[in-house]
């Protein structure tokens, strides 16, 4: 296999599928939708047309359950990192302030 070829690549593994195992996607580089559709018309029918449509939906279910997935990830990773900067954020302030009273408190002690 070409290793320039395998940043374009993903392997999908346990898949909740009674059909597909294992699915390999592999990402074109930069072909215009429609020369891509002119070549889908020019190819012949086939007669086991219902059920290759039924594999390429299920194919579809599965990536796009995969993408929601990590969509979903990111999203909830993107959450829980806002929560700790805000939490960060408050207990700088209150190091802060609890700097600045016991600074405070150090300099009254010494002036009694």
């Amino acid at each position: 296999m070409n290793q320039g070829n395998l940043k374009n690549t993903v392997v999908l593994k346990n898949l909740p599928s009674n059909i597909v195992e294992e699915a390999i996607i592999v990402f074109k580089a930069n072909i215009k939708l429609k020369e891509e559709q002119e070549m889908n018309n020019n190819t012949e029918i086939n007669k086991n047309r219902k059920e290759k449509d039924y594999i390429l939906k299920e194919a579809e279910m599965l990536v796009n359950n995969y993408i929601r997935r990590v969509e979903e990830k990111k999203r909830i990773k993107n959450e829980i990192q806002k929560k700790v900067d805000k939490k960060c954020k408050n207990l700088k302030k209150y190091v802060f302030i609890m700097g600045i009273i016991l600074l405070l408190e150090t300099i009254f002690l010494i002036i009694k």
